[in-house]
């Protein structure tokens, strides 16, 4: 029943467009999508202004249900002030594909970077449709010793997918660095039609090698948790994250920095 009942919303809909708000990584689903909290490659997902060096992939099974597998990919290379990132998405299911692939460049000025992304979506699902959209995203990054602030803006173009509008989604994050050893961050995401979500999330690094992860998202009210072993520059993280209706998404993600 509940694999029917999700099934229906993709048909509906692309996962950009409903509440489902899928992170690209085990760190991100543990940190409720936060970019700053800890560093990723992944992170240029959330905001095209992230500069982490290295790849990373993920996978899950969408909510727990095996038939939803929902895979993610990540590069992401610093060429002096000029960043590259590639990165792609994929959702699959014998009755619904959905892809997603990413190209982002982004500069860095002093202590602040700015950067943008293209996103192709496509959508197919079976004896219904294939459809295509095309769509930008802008963000900025600015930080000093302590504090690092991020501000970006998803689907800026206000790009359609079949006859409707994509959501517009606006992300704010504000971190601090407690200690040496840990590090809190809080932000607001506003998306179109839906009410101000707000987010905190924490990080505490017990050893140079082993670091725990915890977030609270309210609005909808989301709990994540999650942990990242970190071997030289190999890094192995797993997380989970609750959900209102629908059962527990569990991520698992392994990265290298460069």
């Amino acid at each position: 029943m509940k694999l029917f009942i999700i099934i229906l919303f993709l048909i509906n809909s692309t996962l950009s467009a409903i509440d489902l708000h899928l992170p690209g990584s085990a760190i991100h689903n543990a940190t409720s999508g936060s970019v700053l909290l800890f560093p990723s490659p992944t992170a240029t997902y959330g905001n095209p202004a992230c500069r982490n060096n290295g790849i990373e992939t993920s996978a899950t099974y969408l909510f727990s249900l095996e038939e939803l597998p929902y895979y993610n990919f990540h590069a992401h290379y610093n060429l002096n002030n000029i960043g590259l990132h590639l990165g792609g998405s994929l959702l699959s299911h014998p009755l619904y594909l959905e892809s997603c692939g990413i190209l982002s460049v982004n500069y860095l000025f002093k202590n602040i970077s700015i950067g943008s992304s293209l996103k192709l979506l496509y959508n197919q699902v079976e004896k219904y449709h294939e459809v295509f959209a095309l769509m930008a995203d802008v963000g900025i990054i600015w930080e000093n010793v302590a504090i690092s602030n991020s501000l970006s803006v998803k689907n800026v173009t206000q790009s359609s997918y079949f006859t409707e509008k994509l959501p517009v989604v606006y992300l704010w994050e504000t971190a601090y660095k407690l200690t040496s050893q840990s590090k809190v961050a809080v932000g607001l995401e506003k998306e179109t039609d839906f009410k101000f979500s707000f987010k905190i999330a924490g990080r505490y690094d017990l050893t140079n090698m082993f670091t725990i992860l915890s977030s609270y998202q309210f609005e909808p009210n989301r709990i994540g948790v999650g942990i990242v072993f970190n071997l030289r520059n190999l890094l192995f993280s797993y997380s989970v994250r609750t959900h209102q209706y629908l059962p527990l998404n569990h991520y698992i993600s392994i990265g290298y920095g460069l």
